[in-house]
């Protein structure tokens, strides 16, 4: 219910707000249709026409948040170099983008901090490429032909492309077993626990902020257990250096270690896509996590 002795005036127009957890996608995008809920987050693109034609209307907003697939460097078989690079090759990231993101979003390099922060990107890190050949050379020289990745909806796009995934590699010999698994209870049971695992992380302020939190060296939420002194100086260093154009060619630096050393794979970066009853309006443009970072409570209104 309403504040009314909130610290700051920064609107607050709504007497109340009711959340109810709905972790099932389908389920949350039938309930806004129904008009049981008002808002809900964490669209799957392709929902979006279903979405509009109803009378809803959608934020897509552009941002870091990304989907990707953890390969533990602690254990088999994510701590065979070739097997995850082999992985790196068959993801098709224009195809996802283009298919199931329907372009709402930005090709992912397998590391996080895409154009949406700006300078620290690093755009001259070459783009990886979808390249079947160099992904068979690695799988056959990793010793594996096949392996169990374990997957949940933790974001719109993360299933079909995984199945896309699934189909490639039997093109080129490789058995992917696909172990589909519910949301409910999905990061206290699978995340950073299973051998490979799907992923998926909203935008930080910063870039040093985001690959800290993600790689910083025996990091609480290092999920892949990736672990490399030379990151971890290069976040200290980074953090104290004022000369841009030296910051930049230390991410760059950590943007290369990641997208080649670290298990992490990212084949797209997704728009923060949300839908919202038309009546509700006020929603700001921060990428930093669901309807304008969520902060929206305090800014939102609804129309009578």
């Amino acid at each position: 219910s309403r504040n009314n002795n909130y610290w700051r005036d920064t609107g607050q127009w709504l007497d109340g707000i009711e959340m109810t957890a709905i972790t099932d996608p389908n389920a949350r995008l039938n309930a806004l249709l129904a008009g049981s809920v008002d808002m809900i987050t964490a669209i799957n693109a392709k929902h979006i026409k279903k979405v509009e034609a109803a009378g809803k209307s959608m934020l897509s907003i552009p941002s870091g948040l990304y989907g990707g697939i953890c390969c533990l460097k602690n254990t088999e078989p994510g701590s065979n170099h070739d097997l995850v690079q082999g992985l790196r090759y068959i993801q098709d990231r224009e195809r996802i983008v283009r298919k199931f993101l329907r372009g709402q979003g930005t090709v992912g390099n397998d590391h996080p901090i895409n154009v949406a922060y700006g300078g620290d990107h690093c755009h001259e890190l070459p783009q990886i490429p979808y390249d079947p050949d160099k992904a068979k050379y690695h799988l056959n020289k990793s010793g594996y032909s096949e392996a169990e990745l374990y997957v949940a909806p933790v974001i719109g796009f993360i299933e079909d492309a995984c199945l896309l995934m699934q189909a490639n590699l039997k093109k080129i010999g490789f058995n992917l077993k696909l172990k589909r698994v519910p949301t409910d209870g999905y990061w206290g049971a699978v995340w950073m626990k299973e051998p490979l695992n799907v992923v998926t992380w909203n935008m930080r302020p910063t870039a040093n902020a985001m690959m800290a939190i993600q790689f910083g060296p025996n990091g609480n939420w290092n999920d892949t257990y990736w672990n490399s002194d030379r990151m971890g100086q290069l976040l200290k260093d980074s953090l104290a250096e004022t000369d841009a154009g030296k910051r930049h060619e230390m991410h760059c630096e950590m943007q290369k270690l990641v997208s080649t050393e670290s298990g992490i794979i990212i084949p797209a970066h997704t728009n923060i896509l949300d839908a919202h009853d038309s009546s509700v309006q006020g929603f700001s443009n921060c990428p930093l996590g669901q309807f304008g970072g969520n902060g929206w409570a305090e800014h939102i209104w609804k129309s009578a």
